[in-house]
């Protein structure tokens, strides 16, 4: 896993955040105070707050930008494919419960802009993170959610051609991430096992590498 190769942006806090417990005070000490991305739920207060801090990079750094916690940040060229491309290349089998809002609905907005898949798969990350770290037994979809974002997201690449290392490094630590959230997944069983998906299977080996593939995978 190329872990080495990925290029990670410091991205220190803009303030300090105290009474909060750890993950809410991290990405609350990353944006402004009086930010609109609070709510309620503590899951859903970090999944937006992850969308606050990658707007706020993204306007900055003028490319893709990605809060994955705990100050790193990564930059990404946009990938040079459409989100309608990435949408057609998932496999029946894989359109799971967020396919239709995420790939379909959100090419209204998004389509020149496939990244979209990466912003919404850090934030469900960083949910499914908070989830673990606060003990909350409820809320199980937010990671079922992060697991289906592992294959869209591999589908910008596979849509895209993409030989950027960056890219491939980030998305590869991005599944490694998911996979140690979450204690397995009927979902990934799709990937592995229905004909539909033995071309993405083939594209995960070749462009992951086979070693990885069956280590993280189970491919």
């Amino acid at each position: 896993m190329p872990l080495a190769s990925l290029g990670w942006l410091a991205y220190r806090p803009i303030r300090q955040v105290s009474g909060l417990p750890a993950i809410l005070a991290d990405v609350e000490s990353h944006l402004p105070a009086g930010h609109p991305y609070d709510d309620p739920d503590r899951i859903t207060t970090v999944h937006e707050c992850t969308h606050g801090i990658n707007s706020l990079l993204r306007n900055r750094y003028g490319c893709p930008a990605f809060y994955v916690l705990n100050d790193r940040a990564i930059l990404l060229h946009e990938p040079k494919t459409t989100l309608s491309a990435a949408a057609n290349l998932v496999p029946l089998s894989l359109r799971g419960e967020v396919y239709d809002l995420y790939l379909v609905n959100a090419q209204s907005d998004w389509n020149d802009q496939p990244s979209y898949v990466f912003d919404e798969w850090t934030a469900y990350t960083n949910g499914a993170n908070a989830r673990q770290q606060l003990g909350i037994q409820d809320r199980q979809e937010t990671v079922r959610y992060a697991l289906e974002f592992c294959v869209y997201a591999t589908c910008v690449a596979r849509a895209a051609n993409s030989s950027d290392p960056q890219t491939r490094a980030f998305i590869m630590w991005q599944i490694e991430r998911v996979m140690k959230l979450s204690s397995g997944s009927e979902y990934l069983e799709h990937l592995r096992q229905e004909p539909d998906a033995a071309p993405l299977r083939g594209f995960v080996c070749d462009y992951f590498g086979v070693h990885w593939s069956r280590e993280i995978l189970g491919i």
